[in-house]
């Protein structure tokens, strides 16, 4: 018999999730059992074991013509025997997966009228209630209505809002939740006693953070290792399961602090030899980086590098499921941070978008652009008087020549976000907008971040006052009210298509072909 059927609970105070344990204490000292119970929650929660000890409260001979203060079952009665053993022909259990047709309803309904055999009530335990059909229901429905005083039902259901109102409404609903990493390893010790295992403490709370939430799983993981050895360890968590240790998650975060690239990497090569689980080591790197974070900003100090990871981290457990390779969004995401800290080294420094440089050769562009940007520059002027004299707006150009001053100035207050800039160009102005070309839109989601917005633009503000900014993917054309912009401007040469496509392509070669919005 597995673990979790020989360690389950066998009374409503051993059960392991104590919001259960205290609502049903209460009931029975009140002595007031429904006719019809809804339990709802996730997999592995204890609904069907709750079931089955309720099963056996009601029938058990000590509560035999109570009307409050109900006992535990005693476990020693023909009643509690049989419930225990799974062999009573009055409790019946279906599963509405494979058993959830109208016709098999209708059966359970002629079925319930009839008196039970052994005892004193007739328990229907109905597990993934939520599969029952909707005639399935409508003919369950008279019978929750009006229920024979032997009877009781238990409909037990991971997904509530599947149930239809009118069934769940004649039930008493109650709510199991996820269990607390405490509350699987309270769980876990039970069967660690019993099989005498020898395991640490801390091995036991990995194997409970691995679990999420479900006790079920926490004892099949349980099981699996001691199949292994009775001496169960870090490696042998690693090796079995692919369950990360706690240390290796230290040992990264450390890397990231000390911009320790190489180390990442290495420990990475490590992980995927051994088969770590993406999903498992994201929540790990998460659990660790909040609690770091925390103590720092308690203590006073800067928390600014673990908001990054976590956010890193954050859009990494998106990606997982689409990457081919699970961890490599965890490492791009720690190794972003890492570079960040050393100053963005590595990256490539872009300072000017790679199409100026073409200009030289070509003079019609050149000539073109002149016009452009005159044009800019006149409408920015009458944009400025119109605004109560204040400051002249600045151009392109002049955000092209303070760029590195500017990407400097953000590395002294923030190297991660001063890397991701440098693999920006900045392409346009208007008014006090800045438009930005980016490559993917990782990177556009990840600088139009309202955190990292707001640093850009306080920074932004310092070296050309006050300005906002957006990003464009450099796959689009850029186009803003181009027949106005281009109405008044001088033909260029003959060899142009005509004075509105010649200038938009001229445009176009200054700030980025396919460039824009």
């Amino acid at each position: 018999m597995s673990f979790y059927q020989t360690y389950r609970p066998k009374k409503i105070a051993e059960l392991d999730l104590a919001s259960v344990r205290d609502v049903l204490l209460s009931t029975l000292a009140s002595g007031k059992i429904s006719h019809a119970y809804l339990f709802v929650g996730p997999r592995g929660s204890g609904k069907t074991s709750t079931a089955r000890i309720l099963a056996q409260i009601v029938n058990c001979e000590k509560n035999q013509n109570k009307t409050e203060d109900f006992s535990e079952p005693c476990g020693e009665c023909e009643a509690c025997r049989v419930i225990g053993g799974g062999s009573s022909v009055d409790v019946i259990e279906i599963d509405a997966a494979s058993n959830g047709l109208v016709d098999d309803i209708r059966d359970l309904r002629e079925k319930v009228r009839l008196s039970p055999v052994q005892l004193q009530k007739k328990i229907y335990i109905i597990d993934e209630v939520h599969m029952v059909s909707t005639a399935g229901f409508n003919a369950l429905l008279k019978t929750l209505e009006e229920p024979p005083t032997h009877a009781l039902f238990i409909l037990c259901t991971t997904e509530s809002q599947k149930v239809p109102e009118t069934i769940s409404s004649r039930c008493a609903r109650v709510n199991f939740t996820k269990a607390t990493v405490d509350e699987v390893v309270e769980s876990l010790l039970k069967a660690v006693k019993g099989e005498k295992l020898n395991i640490a403490g801390e091995v036991l709370r990995q194997i409970a953070e691995a679990t999420d939430g479900s006790f079920r799983e926490g004892h099949k993981i349980l099981e699996q290792l001691s199949s292994y050895d009775k001496k169960i360890n870090e490696d042998t968590l690693t090796k079995v399961l692919g369950v990360v240790g706690r240390h290796s998650v230290k040992k990264l975060l450390v890397s990231v602090s000390n911009a320790n690239t190489e180390e990442i990497t290495d420990t990475f090569a490590s992980m995927e030899k051994t088969g770590v689980k993406a999903t498992i080591l994201v929540s790990s790197l998460l659990e660790e980086a909040k609690a770091l974070m925390e103590n720092k900003i308690r203590s006073g100090e800067s928390a600014g590098l673990y908001l990054e990871i976590i956010d890193g981290l954050i859009t990494a457990a998106d990606r997982i499921k689409i990457s081919p390779l699970p961890l490599l969004p965890i490492e791009i995401a720690l190794l972003s941070v890492a570079l960040g800290e050393k100053g963005g080294i590595t990256r490539p420094k872009v300072e000017t978008p790679a199409q100026e440089k073409l200009l030289p050769k070509d003079s019609i562009v050149r000539s073109s652009s002149e016009t452009l940007i005159k044009r800019r520059e006149e409408t920015d002027s009458s944009t400025g008087s119109a605004q109560n004299n204040q400051a002249v707006l600045v151009n392109i150009e002049s955000v092209k020549t303070g760029w590195g001053d500017f990407l400097s100035s953000m590395a002294e207050s923030n190297g991660s976000l001063a890397g991701m800039l440098r693999l920006v160009s900045p392409v346009d102005v208007q008014g006090k907008s800045l438009t930005i070309s980016v490559t993917s839109r990782f990177q556009q989601d990840m600088l139009e971040r309202d955190v990292k917005r707001k640093l850009i633009e306080e920074q932004m503000s310092k070296v050309w006052g006050p300005m906002t900014f957006k990003c464009v993917l450099i796959d689009k054309v850029v186009r803003t009210d181009a027949i106005q912009e281009d109405e008044n401007l001088t033909a260029p040469k003959d060899e142009m298509v005509s004075a509105g496509s010649g200038v938009m392509s001229a445009a176009e070669k200054i700030f980025g072909s396919k460039n824009g919005i």
